[in-house]
């Protein structure tokens, strides 16, 4: 890799470092919405260069190439990467079949990467943001600018070292950080690689602002964290919360561990619920779905969200316009009672209801 590349490179770090600064009163966002990421991939290339003359022609025109690349997600939907490109050489003969030399091609530049489908659904959540767990089967177009150099002891040279790049991938990624690609890459006119590589995400989805279970953090010139016994919130008298303007009761829908399945008990509430709010047609609401803190926050998250969109849509089903309605999964923040017994983690299995 030559100094051009590596200085490309690091131009693109220093662009991501950018922009991973929180901007001015949205502290703790970008923490959980971006991170870095390299990448390699090896297989089978296409090279061919132009010839005017006719003393010369290709004999071989395939070899093995492979790709390294510095990687930043910028959203969801967004990523962008400086890469360098080794495409091998094809193998130039006389007009008289005798081979004379060879034409290599290496290639470093810039480019961005839309993903435009994921399996898995991306949880709905203010603490969330724009958080990018790239689990599961993605599909992804690629759309760059690149300078190409070739080496050859011929008399050949390249009208234009500049060029687009295009090409179109699937990524299969498993929450550790690592993703497999397969992908098609066109490099201008005359080079293409198909191959399959190896991508690591660094850092993990986190949510911002949650502090540790057991602890009190004291805000003070010097951060200091005191051991403290977690209070348990006395049970509550009915599974219910009355706005007090309104003479409004708001549910609180509970659950079974692992489950967005509504119980008997849980229609009965939410049916009461539904001729409730057909009285304030001008209300909206927020649906909120919880769980505990057990298990991997990511599935909790998608756990939560399910259980808020359950119940969103049953009162849909029963006449309350889908434009009153809004969901949203928070996973295991805000508890109502510490994750220690049985009891209290059911307490956190929840939808709970907020006017909006």
């Amino acid at each position: 890799m030559n100094r051009k590349t590596l200085s490309l490179l690091l131009a693109v770090a220093a662009a991501c470092s950018a922009a991973d600064a929180p901007a001015a009163g949205n502290k703790g966002k970008t923490a959980a919405d971006s991170r870095w990421f390299l990448s390699g991939a090896f297989g089978y290339s296409r090279v061919k260069p132009k010839t005017d003359c006719d003393c010369y022609k290709i004999t071989d025109d395939n070899d093995a190439g492979f790709s390294l690349a510095l990687g930043y997600d910028l959203t969801r939907y967004f990523s962008v990467e400086g890469y360098y490109a080794d495409l091998g050489a094809a193998e130039v003969s006389n007009a008289g079949g005798d081979p004379v030399g060879s034409v290599g091609y290496r290639d470093y530049g810039i480019t961005a990467l839309a993903y435009f489908y994921n399996q898995s659904p991306q949880p709905a959540s203010p603490y969330y943001y724009s958080a990018i767990p790239r689990q599961g089967l993605s599909l992804y177009g690629r759309l760059g600018v690149g300078a190409m150099k070739n080496s050859t002891e011929l008399p050949y040279e390249r009208d234009n070292n500049y060029h687009f790049q295009i090409g179109a991938g699937a990524e299969y990624g498993w929450k550790d950080g690592f993703a497999l690609r397969a992908e098609l890459t066109a490099f201008d006119e005359d080079a293409a690689l198909l191959n399959i590589g190896l991508v690591k995400r660094f850092g993990s989805i986190r949510l911002p602002g949650m502090k540790p279970a057991g602890s009190v953090v004291l805000e003070s010139t010097v951060s200091t964290a005191v051991k403290a016994e977690p209070a348990i919130p006395p049970a509550r008298k009915s599974a219910s919360r009355t706005h007090a303007l309104l003479n409004l009761s708001l549910p609180v829908i509970h659950f079974q561990r692992g489950s967005d399945a509504l119980d008997p008990e849980a229609r009965a509430q939410l049916d009461r619920f539904a001729r409730d709010i057909a009285r304030y047609y001008k209300l909206a609401f927020v649906v909120k779905g919880y769980t505990d803190n057990s298990g991997d926050e990511y599935d909790n998250l998608r756990l939560s969200l399910s259980r808020a969109v359950k119940v969103k849509n049953y009162l849909i089903s029963k006449g309350i316009s889908p434009r009153r309605l809004s969901s949203q999964g928070l996973g295991s923040n805000d508890p109502v009672a510490d994750n220690k017994t049985r009891d209290h983690r059911l307490q956190n299995h929840r939808v709970e209801f907020a006017i909006r």
